[in-house]
Parts: structure tokens; sequence; C-alpha cells
């Protein structure tokens, strides 16, 4: 998660500048923390400052606005206020690159290259292509619709379904954090585009939609927490029982990561939901998640066991002070007055702990570190698909699956299955690092867009 998806930290990308200052303008490329390749895109203004966005091409079309540069012949420096991120280098006329450090909660070391045409390709992806190819066996419809328990907020998406009146069998896709489009687009994989795809295939309509404040809906997506993912999860639902090409007999959840969170929640409150799948879902606290999250993605990055016991201890003392706060202002409080400390010792930067603190105080953050999925679990009632992929290192598998299993002890149809080999986006995996997500060609795995497939169809008929 960020990207439970936590690929939404990875998010934080990147800028450059050149040798001169007044040649600081065009495209620089880099990779932070080995994992995500940026590409920065800098230009000049009719005021004559230099501006610009940076772009993952890891993650598709994902432009983040720079905001201020200071350039000189031998220093780079710009912040990225999106992300909390900012970027301070000195240039080295041997490599001819700008060499630096990105700060975002902590600091890691960060080259910048002219950028080539290698550095801006973007990867093949194969199960894609052929949908975009077609012919498809099925329609797609532009919806919109309303949540009336959230003033302002309309989601907007794409129902796909096969020809003809219906009703069909529907499922809701549900996506992890971070601010997710329809198609759940991560490290440039359109995940949910391609399951969609599959089930569509199979005779069901489904429903996916841009998160609220991302791509064509409205509301903030900044303020909101899984909570309002949930209220909007809800409305989606609600949407369905309305048309006459749902069988509103047979609506279910798919929720991908924090979508696992949020689908129980919704199936515990709302008798219209009749089955649920999650894939990587939490079973545990959000505060659990990310504390082994952090420890399993170091490790596999070759991160020293020293420096991730280090990082271990760190977060477990932030996380202690934001479960045992009242809000989100009073951790901010605790966390700055242990932090001073920190920086008066010389022991850590006043921007880093500064970035750190806003990050962990945001609304989505506080609100998740101290969510506990096990109550909303204990009350659902529907036929329930739980999945994890043995090489997942954001929701490391074994422990949430085994959660999801106790907390849902009093359901009747429950499976729950671990499947070898796979990450957490369901692909098929050598090690489950982040560094692999964008290389992989493959979007979901066969293996498991078919257990996915049989198991909704069996609980339609």
């Amino acid at each position: 998660m960020k990207k439970l998806m936590f690929a939404a930290a990875a998010l934080a990308l990147l800028a450059g500048g050149a040798a001169r200052a007044e040649d600081a303008a065009g495209d620089w490329a880099g990779v932070i923390a080995g994992q995500l390749h940026v590409v920065i895109h800098l230009a000049k203004g009719a005021d004559g400052k230099l501006g610009g966005v940076m772009e993952s091409v890891d993650q598709g079309d994902v432009k983040i606005p720079i905001g201020t540069v200071d350039a000189t012949p031998n220093h780079l420096k710009f912040t990225v206020p999106q992300v909390n991120g900012s970027y301070d280098g000195a240039w080295d006329d041997a490599k001819t690159q700008w060499t630096g450090t990105w700060s975002q909660g902590q600091s890691i070391a960060l080259d910048l290259h002219r950028a080539t045409a290698a550095d801006m390709a973007v990867q093949k992806r194969p199960q894609e292509d052929a949908i975009d190819k077609g012919p498809l066996p099925y329609v797609n419809e532009a919806v919109a619709f309303a949540n009336a328990a959230a003033a302002g907020v309309t989601l907007k998406g794409t129902l796909s379904k096969p020809a003809g009146p219906g009703p069909f069998p529907t499922v809701v896709l549900i996506s992890g954090s971070g601010p997710n489009t329809r198609d759940e687009n991560v490290f440039n994989h359109k995940i949910f585009l391609v399951i969609a795809d599959y089930l569509n295939r199979q005779g069901l309509a489904v429903l996916r939609y841009d998160k609220r404040g991302v791509g064509e809906s409205t509301g903030s997506y900044a303020a909101a927490t899984s909570a309002d993912f949930i209220s909007d999860a809800d409305a989606a639902v609600a949407y369905l029982k309305t048309r006459t090409d749902v069988d509103a007999k047979h609506i279910g959840l798919v929720g991908h990561s924090e979508g696992g969170l949020i689908a129980p929640a919704v199936a515990a409150a709302d008798s219209g939901v009749s089955f649920v799948v999650l894939m990587s879902g939490p079973g545990v606290r959000g505060d659990r998640v990310l504390l082994v999250q952090g420890d399993l993605i170091a490790r596999a990055e070759g991160v020293p066991e020293a420096t991730i016991a280090l990082g271990h201890a760190q977060r477990a003392q932030a996380f202690a002070i934001i479960e045992a706060s009242s809000d989100a202002a009073d951790a901010k409080a605790r966390l700055e007055a242990v932090a001073a400390k920190a920086v008066a010792a010389g022991q850590l930067k006043q921007d880093v702990a500064d970035r750190s603190i806003a990050e962990l105080t945001s609304p989505w953050m506080y609100s998740f570190l101290r969510y506990d999925p096990a109550p909303a679990l204990q009350k659902v009632r529907v036929p329930l698909l739980a999945l994890g992929g043995s090489l997942d290192l954001q929701v490391e598998p074994k422990e949430n699956l085994a959660a999801i299993k106790a907390a849902l002890k009093a359901d009747k149809d429950v499976t729950v299955t671990e499947l070898p080999g796979l990450n957490h986006l369901f692909q098929d995996t050598k090690t489950g690092a982040f560094s692999e997500y964008s290389t992989i060609e493959e979007t979901v795995s066969p293996v498991a867009l078919k257990t996915i497939g049989d198991w909704i169809s069996a609980h339609v008929k």
C-alpha cells in the first residue's frame, strides 16, 4: 500500500539539469533506488525561468509538475510539491551527469544523465496490445455515477459487458492505493484493463472507475481516506442496482491491494453484494503491513541487514506514536518532538523530517496505519476468494492470508490460496522486487486470471 500499492512512494520521481545553467533545458533520466525509471523534461518559460514535469516511464502516462528549479553551472536543486519530494545534485564533469540525492521521507542516491531514446522507451505489454488490436467480443460504455453520501463526488468509468440485453452477472473492480484511474495503471501495466477483458470473455460485465479526484472523476483525492474509497465503492454497487442489464442477484467485488481492504467493508454493510475476491488484500492492521513491507522490499534490493534493522526500528517508533495519538494533529506534534532531538543530534536533516512527518500524518496514511481489516472481514457472509502471490513483498502473503482466513471463520464459503511465483501485481516474477515490475512484459498471470474467472463463474450460476 502506498502502493499496498506502495508504489505510491515509488511514484516519487525526479528531475535534472545540465553542466551550464543555460543548458539545463532538455530531457534527463535516472533510476530511483534501482527501481523506478524516470525522465525529467525541463524547459524555459516566457519569463526565462526553468520549469517542467517529471515522467515515470515505468508507470505509463504519469507526469508530475516540477515546482521551483534552482540551476547554476555546478549545482541543481528542484522541488516536487505534489509528492513532497526534492532533488539536490552536483555536476560531475567526468561522468557528464548530475550526482545527487532524491529526498522523499528518506534520502536516496540519484544520478541524472541526458535521456536517450532507450530511457524514454515504453516496455512491451503483449496482453494489452492484444486487447487494443481487437476485435472485442464485448462492448465498452462510458458511465458516471454520483456518490450520494459525498457532496461533489461523481465517479466516471467504464462498464464493459457482453453483447446483448443481459442481465449479466457483474463485477466491480476496486483498485489499490495511489491515484489510480479505471485501468489501475501501475508501472505501465493496465492491470484492470486485462482483468476486465478476461472476465468479459467469460460472460461477465465489469465496472471499473477512476478514483475520486483522479482522471475524469470529481472530488479530492488528496483529502480522501480508505473510508472515503469504501463509500465510493458502495456507490458503484448502488449504481449497478439501477441498471436493467445487470443481474442484481449477482453483483460481486474484486479488490486489489487496498481494494482488498475496501471490498470486505462494502460487502459487510451491503446485502446487494453476492461475492468477493481479494487480490493481495491485507488481513492485519496497516502499520503491521507497512512494517513488514519495508523490510522485505529493502532486503530484495540488497540493503544491508543492519540498515534494514535500523529502518524497521525507526518505522516502528513512528507507527507507535501514530497509534497512541488522538488525531493527526496530535501525531504531528509528537513526531516533531522526536524529530527535533534527532535533528539536534545531527542524525536527521530537518527537511527530511518535515517531509516524513507530512506523509505519515496525511489523511490517507494516518487512517491506513490505524485501520484493522478484521472487524469488517468478520461480518462478511458471502462467498469469498482470497489470493496472494508467494513473492508479494508489499502485502506478505502468509501472515495476511492466515489472518483473513481466521477472521472469516463464520463465513461458510471461503477459499484462501497462495499462488506460487507471483508478485504483488500478480505477475510471474523471479524475486518480487519493485525493480522487476516494469521490466516484466506480462501484466497479469494467466494462472491468476483463470483462478479468479473460474471461481466467479462457479458462484454466479
